[in-house]
């Protein structure tokens, strides 16, 4: 076996180092960055009050009003208002709130006739002529609707980045509120909230739960964008925001699998807590924030709200350790059933 200089040793042993150094940096370097885009997050689950920059009212329901001439009458009904139609103006007059609606409608004298601007579930705007008639029992003007804000409700917050101050919620198209008005132009504000109530959710008859806030404290930050996936923003003051958890890593469609997962749901007071679920189906190519099926079965859960409810949605689901999803909807005959949307999905 012939012998090696000494210098020629030297030299292998140098270019050994040289290779050695270079490739534990790059795979150093590799390790790294596959760390940095791992994207860590807050899960939400709190309940929050959306206030959106919009107005009008939203006819809940028509009804009779009995006039002080002892008759009943519908002027609403009868001019072709219906349920789900938004109020937006009374005699060209900009109608903001249920307060502005009732304001504008008792500066009107008897038997004047009045336009109403509204818009249609259609998203088409269109002028009624109403006459509204005075009520016996207190004396003020009406047309015989039941209102509410149009801009207004309560959802959950999905995450908190706490690096970029990012927030997510909802988990569906918030663009039916205020119909004729595209989503991405939908902005405002979120707000703490406390939950005082649950309708609980039966074979037919989707749940709700009742939330209460004040626009005038406690806000949380900005919505800057909405789309069919939820509202995203700003949070401008993370000290009225609610955790049970550290951040943990966005988990990708692919890390979804059938099985136990968790979902933070905020269903009374302030306090968010986690319940159980298994998800039984995933369909890696929907579309319309049904991505996952999942069935609770968290006993309390059940016990409390029948199941999935109005206002939980948004709610974050966790398996592994990872965010992975966001409740969106609920089976209408079976509560205990809901769909959620992959998380990917809502960071788009």
């Amino acid at each position: 076996m012939p012998l090696l200089s000494r210098k020629r040793v030297g030299f292998i042993i140098t270019v050994f180092f040289v290779f050695l150094v270079f490739f534990g940096i790059s795979a150093e370097a590799e390790e790294d960055g596959n760390a940095a885009a791992e994207k860590f997050v807050v899960p939400g689950g709190q309940s929050v009050g959306v206030s959106l920059d919009l107005s009008g009212v939203y006819v809940d329901g028509l009804g009779d009003v009995e006039t002080e001439g002892g008759a009943s009458a519908s002027p609403a009904k009868s001019a072709g208002i219906v349920s789900g139609d938004i109020i937006t103006a009374i005699n060209d007059d900009p109608v903001k709130t249920v307060d502005d609606f009732r304001k504008k409608l008792n500066t009107l004298e008897d038997t004047e006739e009045v336009k109403v601007t509204l818009k249609t579930s259609q998203g088409t705007e269109e002028t009624k002529s109403v006459v509204p008639v005075r009520a016996s029992e207190d004396g003020s003007m009406k047309i015989g609707v039941w209102v509410k804000d149009a801009a207004s409700g309560v959802g959950t917050i999905t995450y908190y980045d706490p690096q970029t101050k990012e927030f997510a919620a909802v988990g569906h198209s918030i663009s039916n509120v205020n119909a004729g008005i595209a989503s991405g132009e939908i902005t405002g504000d979120i707000f703490k909230s406390e939950i005082v109530g649950v309708r609980r959710g039966e074979s037919g008859t989707p749940g709700e739960l009742i939330g209460v806030y004040s626009e005038n404290k406690l806000k949380i930050g900005a919505i800057s964008q909405s789309n069919e996936f939820g509202i995203v923003g700003t949070v401008s003051n993370p000290e009225n925001l609610n955790s049970m958890r550290q951040p943990i890593p966005i988990g990708g469609r692919d890390s979804v699998s059938l099985g136990e997962a968790i979902i933070c749901s905020n269903v009374e007071g302030t306090k968010i807590q986690e319940f159980t679920i298994e998800i039984v189906e995933i369909n890696q190519n929907s579309d319309c924030g049904k991505d996952i099926v999942f069935k609770v079965t968290d006993e309390s859960l059940i016990q409390k709200t029948g199941g999935i409810v109005r206002g939980m949605s948004g709610s974050p689901i966790i398996q592994n350790d990872k965010i992975i999803g966001s409740v969106t909807h609920v089976l209408v005959n079976e509560p205990t059933m809901g769909y959620g949307i992959f998380i990917e999905n809502m960071q788009k």
